[in-house]
């Protein structure tokens, strides 16, 4: 087997619920380079990069995320937290909002709001019908799932929730 099978291998069983470390953790964090140096409108407007405080050390982060809706009457731009509310980036916005969201090459002070599960299982709907392919993998790397039913689509929300962040 060539290193492309040992690498598909292990993208396949890579656990997004922990942190990666490593070649991989630089990989992840290649984005947000390409935002710093303003080449953010390569990632069209699928992602978006946050730039947020540690809840304790108060030191800037940076993190890319992909866009699961948007409310353009609004300016709002929802994205989900993929790896769960444990995530550190989540728990940081919680604890101390926002310093900027990244759109393209531009950089924006924003508003946040944490979606409730009805209106986050509403958009990841839409998700769906959208990225059918994206959507399913990310379920599959999450390890959740649901029956097909609205009422299973919300109740999934509670373990990847979703964040609004409107810019000013």
């Amino acid at each position: 087997m060539g290193s492309g099978s040992a690498y598909a291998q292990q993208m396949s069983s890579f656990n997004f619920k922990s942190k990666p470390s490593g070649l991989w953790k630089t990989f992840l964090d290649s984005p947000t380079w390409l935002y710093r140096w303003h080449l953010g409108f390569l990632f069209g407007k699928r992602f978006v990069m946050i730039e947020h405080r540690g809840r304790k050390s108060q030191k800037l982060y940076r993190t890319v995320v992909e866009v699961a809706g948007r409310n353009p009457d609004k300016g709002e731009w929802i994205v989900t937290s993929g790896t769960g509310p444990k995530a550190d980036w989540y728990r940081n916005i919680q604890a101390g909002g926002v310093d900027a969201v990244w759109i393209g090459s531009s950089r924006n002070t924003a508003d946040v709001r944490f979606l409730e599960v009805e209106e986050a299982g509403s958009v990841f709907a839409k998700y769906e019908q959208n990225h059918e392919k994206a959507a399913a993998k990310l379920m599959d790397m999450m390890g959740v799932s649901y029956d097909g039913t609205d009422e299973g689509r919300i109740a999934m929300m509670r373990k990847i929730p979703m964040i609004g962040f409107t810019i000013a």
